[in-house]
């Protein structure tokens, strides 16, 4: 029997919160009879609860699997267009009937962000703890972290705005990760630190979860993902969205954004 295929919709974009028609077109081209899993990267699941033409679709694969991302920060200067953590937090209710399990749903406080500028600091560190205690209880186990990449085009937008970003050195992500770690295991989440130099690799696509979360116990590629981050340790998929779909979010500190 051929594998069937993972497709992720999108690490590129969001699919789902900005060009819903696009991700329609696209599985069409892959049905699910021919995916094993179909991996969605969202700020905003709203256009995937609605009851309408996208919901049906999402409802005949066998297994959807979400990076859910909550940050705390939307709504705010730095995710303007974001709805805000609450209101995002209020629809993983929904989602968890839609996907049938929270183990299906990995939480993404991705990224962390720290900057001084118009007289004052700002991090969203420190709402972890009171994101944590929102979304924990609805039995997610998994939290995903990075910290802001100080792409020169992402500092350039910050300073434009009047930021100038904050580096953590090693010793200071350290301290937080423990501190995240901490917190999280008082949910029964785990912590995975995505693609960050010193420490362990994670998975964000993993071929080996998502074939033991499969409902008929079918099994997926484990081969390792070719063109991603050196730190990154994703197995194969099959990403349908493209940089060119320019995600409408406006994150300043999106590395995506020309």
């Amino acid at each position: 029997m051929e594998e069937r295929r993972v497709i992720s919709a999108s690490r590129r974009t969001d699919l789902v919160a900005c060009y819903p028609e696009v991700l329609r077109a696209r599985l069409k081209e892959y049905p699910p009879e021919s995916v094993h899993s179909l991996v969605i990267w969202t700020k905003d699941p709203q256009n995937m609860l609605t009851e309408g033409p996208l919901k049906k679709i999402l409802r005949d694969y066998r297994q959807v699997y979400v990076h859910l991302t909550l940050t705390g920060m939307g709504g705010g200067e730095f995710e303007p267009l974001i709805p805000s953590w609450e209101r995002t937090a209020g629809m993983i209710g929904p989602l968890i009937e839609l996907v049938k399990d929270p183990v299906r749903i990995s939480w993404r406080f991705d990224p962390i962000l720290e900057a001084e500028g118009k007289g004052r600091r700002y991090s969203n560190f420190s709402l972890f703890p009171e994101l944590a205690a929102a979304i924990g209880p609805f039995g997610i186990k998994t939290c995903r972290v990075s910290w802001v990449s100080p792409y020169r085009k992402v500092v350039a937008r910050l300073e434009k705005k009047g930021w100038r970003l904050l580096p953590a050195d090693r010793q200071r992500r350290e301290d937080q990760a423990a501190e995240l770690k901490r917190i999280a295991a008082g949910y029964g989440m785990e912590v995975h630190l995505c693609s960050m130099e010193g420490f362990p690799v994670s998975s964000c696509i993993d071929g080996g979860l998502l074939s033991r979360l499969h409902p008929d116990g079918l099994s997926c590629s484990r081969q390792k993902a070719r063109g991603q981050r050196p730190l990154c340790g994703c197995t194969h998929s099959l990403d349908i969205g493209w940089y060119s779909l320019k995600c409408g979010h406006g994150c300043l500190y999106c590395y995506a954004t020309p």
